[in-house]
């Protein structure tokens, strides 16, 4: 444990809130009111050692990695990784993580040039049927135009999709 704030007040008793790290997972516990510095120190204990028992933390994604391919119109490359600029971590009852699923809102077209460094998309993070987090989607690498033919042939392909 490695305690943020310690406090005491007549009104408001002992109170500390606590932070402690295991396993790459941070946690954060609030106690407030207790009768003595002992018996706060023992409730954040165990209310840490609750959520390191019942809670697990678990990287999905990591930065850079794709998610997902999209077809790119009038590109160099005719498809585009689409990736999160930051790793998406998770944190849930213990056993039940993996049953996170990806949800991708994504243009109907995309058409180059294309830079890595402008969203084209969003992925929304869905646990048990509810929306826990919404990000960005941006493509993996730059796609820039294509050359003349790969523009025209594709200009005439969209003319039918």
């Amino acid at each position: 444990m490695d305690g943020v704030k310690t406090g005491h007040t007549e009104t408001a008793g002992y109170c500390l809130i606590a932070s402690a790290k295991r396993e790459g997972m941070r946690l954060v516990s609030a106690v407030l009111g207790t009768e003595s510095m002992r018996a706060r120190e023992d409730a954040n204990m165990a209310l840490l050692n609750y959520g390191f028992n019942f809670f697990e933390t678990r990287r999905l994604y990591a930065a850079g990695e794709p998610l997902t391919t999209a077809r790119v119109w009038k590109g160099a490359s005719p498809q585009v990784g689409l990736a999160l600029k930051r790793d998406l971590y998770v944190t849930g009852q213990r056993g039940h993580v993996g049953s996170v699923q990806a949800e991708f809102e994504l243009p109907e077209r995309l058409v180059a040039p294309l830079s890595a460094q402008v969203p084209i998309g969003k992925v929304r993070i869905v646990v048990d049927g509810a929306t826990i987090a919404t990000h960005e989607l941006f493509p993996a690498a730059d796609v820039p135009a294509g050359g003349w033919f790969r523009r025209a042939g594709d200009t005439v392909r969209l003319w039918f999709d």
